[in-house]
Formats: structure tokens, C-alpha cells, sequence
């Protein structure tokens, strides 16, 4: 057993179900998947690939660097920027040849001069902020704002977008009226004839719970990935768990009874027990919180983490797993028979933090349990 087994598996063929059947679910809408952060922990060249040949017609990351990244892997269809253009990597965004978000004259004037510097017009999605009040311009202001641009001829607006704030709640109020205020924006730049290809503000709450909210595009981020939007909102039926994280036993310490494990002394044995030791800690994402609460799979039995968990390892208790050793496979989180929900509920967060914590010295293996004929 490599004592750095920790390995995160990333299944190609659920990512291609899940993509499918957000493509179904949108109805016309063009499928716009986001896969930013290295696509939520899964690796995002390997994503964005399986989505090219799947016939992808668009994706969005957050940085110019994520960007570049895809497009020197070999990724050519069109991608959207999240983060607002800087002059240090506008130009670069102009070159590889993706869409840019702007909502301040700032913006518009970064983007501008670097339009000019390439000799090649700027593709641009507008930001309206409806009530997230995190970025984009205020909907009340489309009309100042469609006016400024007028005087901009090296942009061009591909889109004009917004994003929900509450669209997993269960009262639709607060995302009515952000699809209602997104309507006025959108009329307000209609009336001086900016009317761009991409109108779009469904997340995956909202394109599976809002259908009028699907639009021209839509931007499925967890969903794609088989995990739940919000903890209060089962996975909606035809969605695969794609990443499941395993390790395996380096080590088994045979610990008397009242004997403490780890650090702090936070767990006692109560019995005699088999201790065993997995090469995983919180640097690798493993979060000292699920100390004394998670459990981990082994042989199809739970054994529980016990003591805190450690920078690089973690303790479980194998003594009730007749035959475990060292070399066994351990599953800690993924799929359906321990799904990433367990582990994000235990944490009081959302499954998003759960798969994207996994940190970089943790490999990505992708791999393919239904491959398909060339």
C-alpha cells in the first residue's frame, strides 16, 4: 500500500448522465456548465473535455487563469469569465478568445483599451446584481449603463446575466422578484438595441425548480457533479454522485482500554480496541471538525474516526471489523452509500465546500465505468 494512497475518483460516465440530463431538463436552453474552481474539486481539464465531446456549447470558470488553462489543454468552445476584467489579463481573455463580466465604467474601460491593444473586439456579459448585492450593476441602472456603452464600439455584449440569491429556499418570493427586476433590465437595454444572443440567471436550483427562469442559457454548477444545490433540497431523481474519495489502512495499533488517542486526548478507548491509521488529514481536506464524529467505509462496514484528526492522518476505531488489515480500501466519502451530504451535514455547510476543500496533493484519477465505443 503507497502510504500517500488518498486518491480522489472522479467517474467520467456520471459526469456525461448528470450533463445529459441537465441538457434535458433545459429544454432548448443552452447548457452553459460551471467549472470554475478546478470544476468543484473534479478536475476541471478532464470535465471540460468529457463536456466538449458530449457536445458543450459553452462554459464558465471564474479566473483568466482558469481560463488559459483550458484553452492550452485543447479546449475550444466558448467560455464566459466570472471575475471582473483586470488590465493584467483582459488582453490575454481578448486573445483565447472568451467572453468577459462587466458592471462598472471601470470595467468598461479596461476592456476597451485592451480591445485596442489586441485589434480585436471584446465579447462581454453584463452582470445585473437583483438582489444578491455581491457584484454586478444595480438593475436600476441599465439604462445609464447601455448609454455609457454606446460610446464603446470595441465591446460587444454577447450577454447580459444575473444570478439567484435564494433559489433553494422553499418560498419562491425573493427569486420571483429577481427574475422580475433581471425582466426590467433586460427591457431597459432592449430599448437603445442591445439585445444580446445570451440572456441567463438560472444556477441549478434554479433552471430544475424555475422553469421560466431557464432563458437562452442556463448555468448548472452542482448539479453537473451529482450533488444537491442545498441541504434542503434532495438530489433531484437521474442525477450520479461523480467523486468519491478513498484512502487506505497504513497501520493498526492494538490500544488497551483507557488508553487516549490523538491529539488532546479527546478519545479514550473503552475497551481493548485495533486502532488503524489512514494517511489522510485537513491538509488533504479531511476537516479536523469531523474529528469523534465521521465514519469511514470499510469491507461495506462503518468504523468511526476517533481522536482528532491530524494534519496528514487520521485514527479509526477497526475493532469491530472482523478481518480488517493494513491495505484495505477505505472509503470516506462519495457516491450513494456515503454520500457527500453525510459529510457536509456533519459540518453545518453545503456539499460545494465538502468536494472543493479537497486540497491539490490529493490526485484526481478519472476514470470511465461506462466507456463508450469510438
Amino acid at each position: 500500500m503507497d502510504h500517500r494512497a488518498t486518491t480522489a475518483w472522479i467517474d467520467l460516465a456520471a459526469i456525461r448522465a448528470n450533463f445529459r440530463h441537465l441538457r434535458d431538463i433545459a429544454q432548448g436552453s443552452i447548457v452553459c456548465p460551471v467549472i470554475k474552481a478546478d470544476a468543484y474539486g473534479h478536475g476541471a481539464l478532464a470535465i471540460a473535455h468529457e463536456l466538449e465531446r458530449e457536445g458543450a456549447q459553452f462554459c464558465s470558470v471564474a479566473l483568466a487563469k482558469e481560463a488559459l488553462d483550458l484553452r492550452e489543454s485543447g479546449i475550444q468552445m466558448p467560455l464566459l469569465i466570472f471575475g471582473a476584467p483586470e488590465h493584467s489579463s483582459s488582453s490575454l481573455a481578448i486573445r483565447l478568445g472568451c467572453a468577459q463580466t462587466i458592471y462598472t465604467e471601470e470595467h468598461v474601460r479596461i476592456l476597451a483599451s485592451a480591445a485596442k491593444s489586441v485589434g480585436k473586439k471584446a465579447k462581454a456579459h453584463i452582470k445585473i446584481d437583483t438582489g444578491m448585492n455581491r457584484q454586478g450593476l444595480p438593475w436600476t441602472k441599465a439604462r445609464s449603463f447601455a448609454g455609457l456603452l454606446a460610446d464603446y464600439p470595441e465591446i460587444f455584449v454577447e450577454g447580459i446575466y444575473s444570478h439567484f440569491a435564494d433559489a433553494d429556499s422553499p418560498d419562491p418570493s425573493f427569486t420571483d422578484l429577481q427574475m422580475k427586476r433581471f425582466s426590467i433590465a433586460l427591457e431597459s437595454f432592449g430599448r437603445v438595441g442591445i439585445t444580446p444572443k445570451y440572456r441567463h440567471i438560472a444556477n441549478s436550483a434554479g433552471m430544475v425548480l424555475y422553469p421560466k427562469t431557464r432563458l437562452d442559457m442556463v448555468r448548472p454548477g452542482i448539479l453537473l457533479y451529482g450533488l444537491r444545490p442545498a441541504p434542503n433540497i434532495e438530489l433531484p431523481e437521474g442525477f450520479e454522485p461523480a467523486l468519491t474519495l478513498t484512502t487506505g489502512i497504513v497501520y493498526i495499533r492494538e490500544v488497551p482500554a483507557e488508553e487516549s488517542i490523538s491529539y488532546g486526548r479527546t478519545f479514550t478507548t473503552k475497551r481493548f480496541s485495533r486502532i488503524g491509521l489512514m494517511p489522510i488529514g485537513y491538509a488533504d481536506g479531511y476537516p479536523r471538525a469531523l474529528s469523534n464524529r465521521a465514519s469511514v467505509l470499510i469491507r461495506g462496514v462503518r468504523a468511526p474516526v476517533v481522536g482528532r484528526v491530524c494534519m496528514d492522518m487520521t485514527m479509526i476505531d477497526l475493532t469491530g471489523i472482523a478481518g480488517a488489515r493494513v491495505g484495505d480500501e477505505v472509503l470516506l466519502f462519495g457516491g450513494r452509500t456515503l454520500p457527500v451530504s453525510e459529510i457536509s451535514n456533519l459540518l453545518s455547510t453545503i456539499d460545494y465546500e465538502v468536494v472543493c476543500m479537497i486540497s491539490k496533493r490529493v490526485p484526481r484519477v478519472h476514470i470511465d465505468s461506462k466507456p463508450q465505443e469510438e
